[in-house]
């Protein structure tokens, strides 16, 4: 199935279609013919009659470019589904076998981590503090990686491959608007299936701004059940509302809540995070 990222893009394709013969026509009406208004008369009609075909095949490939850029604006995507018919037992067993703690850390990237705070800009201290927790994760623990702003800019499923984290951590940009219902659904996707196992998992949510999407609470009252306890940070003041929000947020699924308003704070509130998750909870 084909899907699309700009969809309103595909509208503007008759429009810009029409715009194109328009133009086509105006200038071959303005600017070509005119260009024989001072020769002879009969240059003019004879120019006009064979160069018609030539006229038309340029319009054609005019309206193929505008429909292409169009389309390519539109930034088009297939969904595939895919069916597998497994061996349940089978797999619980491999599952059970290998399974490990997990967490998974989601990071604001929105437009205002562009911004300073003690110490140096949010997002590149962001980066660097994240690095540093997964460098120092424990052997034992696997790992996922969620960037959000206004939507989800960068996933990575929960692996024992921290290298594969890393590399996206460093390619992270500040940009969009912050909604916390996203990065939420997404890493509770990630980390239910252990829980259904009984082993430990934690999150850990960094943000520096209040969410656009407050019905994203609905979603703890999961967290609250399955027993996945969110360590939040808010990078900012002490006195923003930010803390309160993401104070609610650890309470309400049993995690703890930091504020960072200097890069220390935000390297002290990761290695406290890190000592909490690594205590033998299984």
């Amino acid at each position: 199935m084909i899907q699309f990222e700009n969809y309103y893009a595909i509208f503007l394709i008759p429009f810009l279609v029409l715009l194109t013969i328009l133009l086509h026509s105006w200038g071959y009406k303005n600017v070509y013919l005119k260009a024989f208004r001072f020769i002879h008369p009969f240059t003019r009609v004879i120019k006009t009659r064979t160069k018609k075909d030539k006229r038309l095949a340029t319009l054609v490939v005019k309206v193929l470019i505008v429909s292409l850029l169009s389309l390519s604006l539109a930034q088009p995507y297939t969904i595939e589904k895919v069916y597998k018919t497994i061996d349940t037992e089978a797999e619980l067993e491999d599952i059970l076998k290998v399974a490990k703690p997990a967490v998974v850390i989601a990071i604001d990237v929105s437009g205002s981590m562009g911004g300073s705070i003690p110490g140096g800009k949010k997002i590149e201290v962001a980066k660097k503090v994240v690095s540093n927790f997964i460098e120092k994760l424990p052997g034992n623990f696997d790992a996922g990686f969620i960037a959000f702003s206004h939507k989800i800019m960068a996933n990575v499923p929960v692996t024992s491959n921290h290298k594969l984290l890393l590399d996206v951590v460093k390619r992270l940009n500040a940009s969009g608007g912050t909604m916390y219902t996203y990065p939420l659904r997404s890493i509770l996707s990630m980390l239910k299936p252990y829980r259904f196992f009984n082993i430990s998992v934690f999150a850990i949510f960094v943000t520096d701004g209040l969410p656009a999407d407050p019905e994203y609470r609905e979603i703890l009252d999961e967290y609250s059940n399955l027993k996945i306890p969110v360590y939040t940070v808010y990078i900012g003041s002490g006195n923003d509302r930010g803390v309160e929000e993401t104070r609610y947020i650890a309470e309400k699924t049993g995690g703890l809540q930091f504020t960072a308003e200097t890069a220390n704070d935000l390297y002290e509130a990761f290695r406290l995070s890190l000592i909490h998750i690594s205590e033998p909870t299984r």
